[in-house]
């Protein structure tokens, strides 16, 4: 979060050098890294996310899992988040679409998750809801990840970066991203509800908490 430190994941390393008297051109340098992280976010990544069964989706920075709500087996019913509680609501196959996509079918019910499209509009704030559309080629039930790199930073002479990246999940149909229901730049609490949202561009968003995602036995991202 913004004005806190954190501590390095594991193998992360620092980069630090001396900023040239060419202050412009060094900018100029830093803003075309910045892009290409964004750039890396937005582009698809393979697929070796798919193919992978029984996996839970964790949000890395509350540790609660992606959990469909009462473990239900109903159609359209929303998912939110929960303590990790072993059970089968809490348990996805990603299955994959070609072209680093995938589904996530949830594996208690066999429906996969998708935007709601009752409204027949996909805005900030659609939820996801389980549903029995699961074929390749729905795009509203269909994901990838991006990656967000934290920015350099520089102080006086030194300029420094972690190299850490952070995990995302974009939905096919809208680009817009998986996000937990959180008006605060604070972790996000049991029983959010999932839903997209613009895609973060930094993990010094005020929000970076509420779409940053392990899926797995994921160490770190």
């Amino acid at each position: 979060m913004p004005g806190q430190d954190h501590p390095l994941p594991a193998g992360s390393t620092i980069t630090t050098f001396n900023r040239p008297a060419l202050t412009g051109r060094l900018r100029a340098i830093w803003l075309a890294i910045g892009l290409a992280s964004v750039a890396l976010m937005l582009a698809p990544t393979t697929a070796h996310a798919a193919g992978r069964t029984r996996v839970e989706i964790t949000n890395a920075r509350s540790g609660l899992k992606a959990d469909v709500i009462w473990g239900s087996r109903a159609s359209y019913q929303g998912v939110f988040l929960w303590r990790n509680n072993t059970s089968a609501s809490q348990e996805f196959d990603l299955l994959d679409s070609g072209d680093g996509y995938f589904r996530i079918r949830a594996h208690h019910s066999g429906q996969c998750l998708m935007l709601d499209d009752r409204a027949g509009t996909y805005r900030n704030g659609t939820r996801v809801v389980q549903n029995t559309r699961c074929a390749a080629g729905d795009r509203l039930a269909e994901w990838r990840r991006g990656r967000v790199d934290s920015p350099p930073q520089c102080s006086g002479e030194v300029c420094s970066t972690t190299n850490s990246s952070y995990q995302v999940l974009i939905n096919r149909a809208t680009g817009l991203c998986l996000d937990a229901d959180n008006g605060r730049a604070t972790a996000p609490r049991e029983q959010a509800v999932l839903q997209q949202w613009d895609c973060i561009h930094s993990p010094d968003d005020w929000n970076a908490g509420n779409q940053i995602w392990r899926i797995g036995n994921e160490a770190s991202l």
